[in-house]
């Protein structure tokens, strides 16, 4: 990739509707979405539960009377609880922690010019950040938080150099190309949300 003008040509004849998520697949979507959403508010809800019952116990004791060291020490269970599942839902997973190699537009030209015009004919977001790494692998990745699912986090692009080692450039932009289209969906945007949600509750519970 030495020379700024090498881009692989598409494909000239894709048909309109190639990428049209179909109606069944709409509703397994938004099924998967409502499933995702009450796991989140059903967990929510509980953690209220278990705030709400340590704080009557604790106001319990302050007031005094025979039960006050027993309400206490009940109270303690339920706080525990309650701060134990409350703190998953303020994660934040930085993607942006990586330790890989940054590269910037400054210093590879080249290679920007052609992950840019790529993004743009994927019609998704332009990468944040690129870094290269030593693994065999291409990736999209990302800070993440249940603020997400409202406000899209800004994506970055790992590029294995053994993958650019070992494939042609036509195939090197099948791969990236197929990384950009995770997050380009424009034709669903509940796609999205599904893929941000199963991140979301999965590291939820894995934060518990």
């Amino acid at each position: 990739m030495q020379q700024a003008g090498i881009y692989p040509a598409g494909p000239t004849r894709v048909p309109a509707d190639l990428t049209k998520p179909t109606r069944r697949y709409r509703q397994k979507a938004w099924l998967a979405m409502a499933g995702l959403a009450l796991f989140v508010l059903l967990y929510v809800c509980l953690s209220g539960w278990f705030a709400l019952t340590a704080y009557k116990l604790v106001m319990g004791a302050v007031r005094g009377g025979d039960e006050a060291g027993l309400s206490f020490l009940e109270s303690l269970p339920a706080a525990f609880l309650a701060v134990f599942m409350l703190k998953a839902l303020f994660f934040i997973k930085h993607g942006s922690e990586s330790e890989d190699l940054q590269v910037t537009a400054e210093q590879q030209p080249a290679l920007f010019e052609f992950l840019h015009r790529l993004a743009d004919e994927a019609g998704a977001p332009r990468p944040h950040r690129v870094v290269l790494s030593a693994r065999v692998n291409a990736a999209v990745f990302y800070d993440l938080s249940i603020v997400n699912l409202l406000i899209p986090s800004r994506k970055n692009l790992e590029i294995g150099l053994p993958l650019v080692n070992i494939l042609t450039l036509g195939e090197l932009k099948a791969v990236l190309a197929h990384e950009f289209g995770h997050f380009a969906q424009r034709a669903m945007a509940v796609g999205r949300w599904v893929y941000i949600a199963q991140q979301v509750a999965g590291h939820i519970i894995a934060k518990r």
